[in-house]
């Protein structure tokens, strides 16, 4: 054989290797398991399959709260009700503590957290969506008070009640060591009406289905903010980008169709500025 004709063999087996690559090579690529390609689509796959899309819920009126039939709900369940009937499943709300939110998710008890704020804390473990919605921190004082801002109520020296876990308390932290952690919103509150704490720090929806329910209890937003937040959902560390693309979607589509818009009118919830006589004077 000449040397010319081994040239041309070699060209030819180089030739043919590289067909029989890309043609295997792109048999992979179509397939969830192939390397570099770890199941685009599969976080939402897994919730079509299973028939369910599950969310864990900690109690923070009006965006999440215990329907009247002892059921979990909320105007911030819209965005993943609509996606789960894109989907063609069942959205299940699973009850979580907010001190053990981001830990179920971990533990796959749920797909989804509902209503979490984002921390530098919290994204080491898992990952956020994009928003939902935004709030200030504030506090919610007795009507009788003498505090009016949130400089009079630090300086009183008094405990602070908080919801253990929730984001507004870690800043809360940095201006008074007189915090009070409680399990729940429900009893963070239920201090100040017992006169155990000088007031609450909460996040603005919070504060305002408090003040609404009871009108002896009044907003104080601090000036400057202590607390600023944008609240998403929580989803596993391994979620995939197409899986959070779509979420996305469906969270925008929320938001530009006007459904999240209306149903925080049907919850009394407004912004900071629009506060009227819910704020302390």
């Amino acid at each position: 054989m000449t040397k010319t004709s081994k040239i041309v063999l070699a060209l030819i087996a180089v030739l043919a290797l590289a067909v029989v690559g890309g043609y295997l090579g792109s048999g992979f690529r179509g397939s969830p398991a192939a390397a570099g390609e770890t199941g685009q689509g599969s976080f939402i796959e897994a919730i079509k399959e299973r028939g369910e899309l599950r969310v864990g819920v900690a109690i923070a009126p009006p965006m999440t709260i215990q329907n009247a039939d002892g059921t979990l709900g909320g105007a911030n369940l819209i965005p993943l009700q609509q996606l789960a009937d894109e989907l063609g499943v069942k959205l299940v709300p699973v009850a979580a503590e907010w001190k053990n939110i981001v830990a179920g998710l971990q533990a796959d008890r749920y797909d989804f957290a509902a209503n979490l704020d984002y921390t530098v804390e919290r994204s080491l473990a898992i990952q956020f969506t994009d928003p939902v919605y935004s709030y200030p921190g504030v506090f919610v004082v007795k009507a009788g008070s003498k505090h009016v801002t949130a400089d009079d109520v630090i300086k009183d020296g008094g405990q602070i009640s908080v919801a253990q876990g929730a984001a507004p308390a870690a800043a809360l932290g940095q201006f008074t060591g007189k915090i009070m952690p409680m399990d729940s919103y429900a009893n963070a509150i239920s201090a100040v009406q017992a006169n155990r704490a000088i007031a609450e720090f909460t996040d603005l929806p919070t504060a305002e289905s408090q003040a609404l329910a009871d009108d002896s209890l009044k907003i104080i937003v601090p000036e400057p903010s202590i607390f600023e937040s944008s609240t998403g959902y929580g989803v596993p560390a391994d979620a995939d980008p197409r899986s959070l693309q779509i979420v996305n979607i469906a969270i925008d589509r929320a938001k530009s169709e006007g459904v999240l818009t209306k149903a925080y009118a049907e919850a009394n919830y407004v912004e900071v500025g629009n506060l009227g006589d819910l704020r302390k004077k």
